[in-house]
């Protein structure tokens, strides 16, 4: 019986095909380099995909223009027994804003940021871990405080400075009058001088300064006309009764002139 020659004759057990098909790398095969299920698993443990990010934390800016405080005020820290990371880590950025905004207040604002800032944390602290959100607007609403404060302070300086530029110039008009005015009036009105607040109550005792001045100079003009009258009428007096007949009325402007020619001479 002649020998087969086609692929039937190949080992009937397959063993040869097999390693024939490996050889080619068809798929009926197993290539000795071929991963099994060990490398598939080390494979897939290389390419796990990355941890899933955290929780976005909330945009904390510092104001532009805040500077450091010279003594920042007391932010309280939010106290829970599950206090989320993300929440502290807001807080510690928040915090040093929040103390520099309560150092730049005084008075009353300061009073009621430091309310609003207590009761976020209290709220925090109560488990409300979502106010975290609101550090933004706290934070913005404590800079409005702090510029509003600064614009009232600015024109409290400046009224200070009119108050004292007005009360300067008072002052020496006061001093100027001298003698003109009695010793009781001018202590009565360096008096009411040093405690007027405000520049009208000021520019008040300057109006009336000016009229202790208008009429002490009246009773100075008065006084001076009736001793011209008296000095022109002892002249004409002492002199001979035809000199005193012949010669025309002398002013007052006259006598004094001559007067003054006659002490001079002298």
């Amino acid at each position: 019986m002649p020998a087969q020659t086609g692929p039937e004759a190949q080992a009937p057990d397959g063993g040869a095909g097999a390693g024939a098909r490996a050889d080619r790398g068809e798929p009926g095969g197993r290539s000795p380099s071929a991963p099994g299920r060990g490398g598939q698993r080390q494979r897939d443990a290389g390419q796990r995909p990355p941890s899933a990010p955290g929780p976005k934390l909330p945009r904390i800016r510092r104001p532009g223009g805040l500077a450091a405080a010279a003594h920042p005020g007391a932010v309280p820290e939010p106290q829970h027994r599950h206090l989320p990371g993300w929440v502290r880590r807001a807080h510690g950025q928040a915090r040093p804003i929040l103390a520099d905004l309560l150092g730049q207040l005084s008075g009353e604002p300061r009073q009621r940021f430091e309310q609003d800032v207590r009761a976020l944390v209290d709220g925090m602290s109560a488990g409300r871990f979502s106010l975290a959100w609101h550090y933004p607007q706290l934070i913005d609403g404590g800079w409005a405080l702090v510029e509003t404060n600064r614009r009232e302070t600015e024109a409290q300086a400046r009224r200070r400075q009119e108050v004292d530029h007005v009360r300067r110039r008072v002052g020496d008009q006061l001093r100027d009058a001298g003698e003109r005015l009695t010793p009781e009036i001018a202590s009565r009105l360096r008096r009411t001088l040093q405690s007027a607040a405000d520049v009208e109550a000021i520019r008040g005792i300057g109006s009336e300064l000016n009229q202790v001045l208008s009429s002490a100079r009246s009773v100075e003009e008065r006084r001076r006309d009736r001793e011209i009258d008296r000095t022109r009428e002892r002249l004409r007096r002492s002199l001979p009764q035809a000199a005193a007949e012949e010669s025309p009325a002398e002013s007052w402007q006259d006598a004094l002139r001559r007067i003054a020619d006659q002490v001079a001479s002298r």
